[in-house]
């Protein structure tokens, strides 16, 4: 998955958290960061989100940053703090979603949700062209020795993540509902 997908999709995590802690967020008068829907989030995008984003990073950087940026030419430190962005992101996200379920504006949570998706998808559709295709950024920049994004093993690496990515969402954000109905 290409990283700015990934940094959209930890804002949508944010706010799909928030809405799943409803009754928690209702009923405690904590803040936001010191619940247990913002703690649940921060091991998903610490134990989940940023790993993933941080293979297509490692292995396929060229591809996942869309061409834009020579990843080699990027210091370990910037990186760095772009997966700290990440997961900021993701706590943003929540936090704004916090504040409209306490405020009782959950449907301005999900056109915010909504609107993201939308965005992430808008950001795949316009880059098609360049994630069609896998190589390095000199590759695609000069038009040699790129190969076609379906015929290689990254269709399988990009399935497999995007599975564990989606679980471990669909996991948190059930835990988050129908835990709180529990009462644990």
């Amino acid at each position: 998955m290409p990283l700015p997908t990934l940094f959209l999709l930890a804002f949508a995590s944010g706010i799909s958290a928030a809405l799943a802690s409803r009754r928690e967020l209702r009923l405690s008068p904590r803040p936001a960061p010191l619940t247990a829907g913002f703690g649940a989030l921060a091991l998903y995008l610490v134990f989940v989100l940023v790993p993933v984003s941080l293979y297509f990073y490692w292995f396929h950087g060229d591809w996942a940053l869309h061409y834009l940026v020579d990843v080699q030419a990027i210091p370990s430190a910037v990186a760095l703090v772009g997966f700290v962005v990440e997961v900021s992101l993701g706590g943003v996200g929540f936090l704004a979603g916090a504040s409209l379920v306490r405020g009782q504006r959950e449907a301005v949570a999900a056109a915010v949700l909504g609107l993201v998706v939308v965005v992430g998808a808008v950001v795949i559709h316009l880059a098609r062209a360049r994630l069609a295709v896998l190589g390095s950024f000199a590759q695609f920049h000069g038009g040699f020795g790129l190969t076609a994004y379906a015929r290689g093993p990254m269709v399988y690496e990009t399935v497999a993540m995007s599975l564990f990515t989606v679980i471990g969402l669909a996991y948190l954000l059930a835990m988050l509902a129908f835990g709180a109905r529990r009462g644990g």
